[in-house]
């Protein structure tokens, strides 16, 4: 059987990963322009709809505590969780489509950000709560999987370490688990 880093062609589950997770990666692109600084919503806030759908999950809570945190700590300071979310959900995007640093960012924060998505989402009325097992699945796939290896720069960044597996000293240690 091939492995990650290997081509067997048309039916290369690692190229159609890959794939995958760049058409992901430019979902994660479009919600987070979606909630661009300079996006203004219905509300009047920056951050486009993000504003109004957090009132959403603090109006039908999927749990006490977090629609408390959200009322009482991220709405007070939704300047800086609005930008936060913006910056992370980009960088996740590019993550995934440049297949860049994938287990750590792509996967890992895909993963939880897919996940604070689903405990503030499930309630609300309309939600596709049987969506975030597969998003967050989809993210754990190419964390555990280091989906950046097929059709992504971190192939590239693996190859050069494995040619040099001693130059790098604990950053090349550490590199080798993040691509």
């Amino acid at each position: 059987m091939k492995t990650n880093g290997e081509s067997c062609g048309f039916r290369d589950v690692a190229l159609w990963v890959g794939l995958y997770r760049v058409a992901l990666g430019f979902m994660w692109f479009d919600q987070a322009l979606q909630k661009a600084p300079w996006i203004i919503g219905p509300e009047g806030k920056p951050y486009g709809w993000l504003y109004g759908y957090i009132w959403k999950e603090i109006n039908n809570p999927t749990f006490g505590f977090y629609a408390e945190f959200l009322k009482n700590i991220l709405l007070p300071n939704f300047g800086f969780f609005g930008f936060t979310t913006f910056v992370i959900e980009m960088a996740i995007g590019c993550s995934l489509v440049f297949g860049i640093l994938v287990p750590l960012i792509g996967g890992l924060g895909g993963t939880v950000m897919q996940l604070n998505i689903a405990v503030g989402s499930y309630k609300i009325p309309g939600e596709w709560f049987w969506l975030w097992p597969l998003l967050i699945g989809s993210h754990i796939i190419f964390m555990m999987g280091r989906g950046g290896r097929r059709v992504g720069l971190d192939g590239l960044i693996s190859k050069t370490l494995a040619r040099s597996p001693n130059a790098g000293g604990k950053l090349q240690h550490i590199l080798q688990y993040l691509v």
